[in-house]
């Protein structure tokens, strides 16, 4: 009985504490559905300057200075596999299937190199790129990386749009992302964005 009564106490004695914080937190902050109506008075103003409504947000200019150097990656690779069938019928155990794969790359300079990830190209018999402008071209692996899933690849092209490398020293914690890509080989355009 002496520990079902202790246990009651400290029970109640941490639902006090924390019905107490409650209030003392939150309760007295102001609900306001209008983001734009909000002053400094309803929120704390270490926040106020960080305070920016996401639909102010404009991803056009982005848009358009990366989609032309973003690339569709069409990637033919030949699977071999066991086939108690074949070995049977034909005297053959093993049987070769064309197996395709996509996905997206950014071309990083004018003369052709891309960059896309390394399980989109692995196992490549055949790689074809497909630019913005639906020009299609060959492409040979230069490198790849399966532990950072990076890959290089190159086509021979010259004056190619491309999105140069930023300084991640330069990005904080917070900014906005604008994530490009190709992978279903849909058409792109500026009067189309999704």
């Amino acid at each position: 009985m002496k520990k079902f009564s202790t246990l009651i106490l400290v029970s109640a004695l941490g639902g006090a504490l924390t019905l107490g914080s409650y209030k003392l937190l939150f309760e007295n902050n102001q609900v306001v559905n209008n983001p734009v109506a909000i002053t400094k008075s309803a929120i704390s103003p270490r926040l106020v300057n960080y305070a920016t409504p996401a639909e102010n947000t404009d991803f056009t200019k982005a848009a358009n200075a990366t989609l032309s150097a973003v690339v569709h990656v069409k990637n033919v690779s030949i699977q071999e596999v066991d086939d108690p069938f074949s070995a049977f019928f034909y005297g053959n155990g093993r049987r070769e299937f064309k197996q395709v794969g996509s996905g997206s790359g950014v071309i990083i300079s004018k003369d052709g190199y891309i960059i896309t990830n390394n399980h989109v190209i692995e196992n490549a018999k055949n790689l074809e790129i497909t630019l913005n402008d639906k020009r299609k071209f060959k492409a040979k692996v230069i490198g790849a990386d399966p532990n950072t899933d990076i890959a290089l690849i190159k086509i021979d092209a010259t004056d190619l749009p491309y999105i140069p490398f930023g300084n991640s020293d330069n990005i904080k914690v917070g900014q906005w992302v604008l994530a490009v890509g190709n992978p279903f080989n849909l058409a792109s355009s500026n009067s189309r964005y999704y």
